[in-house]
């Protein structure tokens, strides 16, 4: 039995173009169960660095489906949650395009998969797989179609069902601190969640270059990416996982088995104007496999995917090559 510990960081940030005058005006702490790096490269104000992290802080406290303090959390377990149940905007804005996505991905994706992924511990230094009972038990709890929800107010169809917004909240978060910083003028920046990366603008006139993480390697990049003012957010095998009996267990779960997607795929990345659209559909293509998931994107407008196999083929969405360096 043997732990494979968690890459944090999804992708190598190579940052290029001329030297500016100051220094970029960086920090990382963690935060949202993972490392989060904001940097500013047009701004030396550490209090708008510093407000970065308390809008991740205050956001956890609202999405975490583990913190028995956060919204989530309560609403979840609430003993009373076949009633209607009054939420912030924020997480009912996130519940609600949980829901528009697991509804466009038919279920494959689904926010509701809480009482299952609750049964995985990807983080234990001796990780045992769950009782195979247990999930064929809880498998009926899962399904967007349990919850009902209208302006502010939600309602759970069935008691057991739990919300999970592990693949979307932070997509959202990151958008905030977005639109933060743009309100406080800083026009050139680089929001990293743990691997959901944002840019702000561009790097003194310059695109950024980001690299995208070699699913077998994960110490190198196999693509680079000019990429400014866009999201770029990865679902990916080797983030989250452990080897069990010479098998690896990753943390995309299908909603109708329980276990971990096996499909072939290693990632998916999406490039897209919307940190919450990228981080919903990365996992969206990454359960429907590459044919489907290139399919859905062409029918997208800007949103963009790459797809990396298990043996590092690489496929791509209409558009994605005009980003690759």
């Amino acid at each position: 039995m043997k732990k494979i510990m968690s890459v944090l960081l999804l992708f190598t940030l190579t940052l290029c173009g001329c030297q500016s005058q100051s220094s970029p005006l960086s920090d990382k702490q963690f935060c949202l169960d993972t490392i989060v790096q904001i940097t500013l490269y047009d701004s030396q104000s550490k209090d708008i660095l510093n407000h970065c992290f308390d809008i991740c802080n205050e956001f956890e406290l609202i999405f975490s489906a583990t913190n028995k303090k956060s919204e989530l959390y309560k609403i979840n377990h609430n003993s009373h949650k076949l009633q209607e149940q009054t939420i912030s905007k924020d997480l009912y804005q996130v519940i609600k395009e949980g829901l528009r996505y697991s509804e466009l991905s038919n279920g494959s994706f689904d926010i509701t998969i809480g009482s299952i992924s609750s049964l995985w511990d990807f983080q234990s230094d001796d990780p045992l797989l769950p009782d195979q009972a247990i999930i064929e038990d809880n498998l009926s709890n899962v399904s967007y179609k349990n919850i009902k929800l209208s302006k502010n107010k939600i309602t759970y169809l069935n008691e057991d069902t739990m919300i999970d917004l592990g693949a979307i909240a932070k997509g959202y978060i990151a958008d905030k601190i977005k639109d933060y910083l743009l309100e406080e003028n800083v026009k050139s920046a680089l929001i990293n969640l743990g691997g959901n990366v944002l840019c702000v603008g561009n790097k003194n006139n310059e695109k950024f270059t980001i690299g995208l993480t070699d699913p077998i390697d994960t110490s190198q990049s196999i693509l680079s990416l000019k990429i400014d003012d866009l999201s770029i957010v990865t679902s990916g095998t080797y983030q989250r996982y452990f080897e069990l009996d010479n098998k690896k267990y990753h943390h995309i779960l299908n909603p109708q088995t329980g276990y971990c997607y096996d499909n072939g795929l290693s990632s998916v990345t999406i490039i897209s104007n919307s940190s919450l659209q990228g981080d919903a559909l990365s996992t969206v293509c990454f359960s429907l496999g590459k044919e489907k998931g290139i399919e859905l994107l062409n029918t997208m407008d800007n949103v963009y995917g790459c797809f990396i196999d298990d043996h590092n083929n690489i496929s791509y969405s209409d558009g994605f090559k005009q980003y690759v360096k």
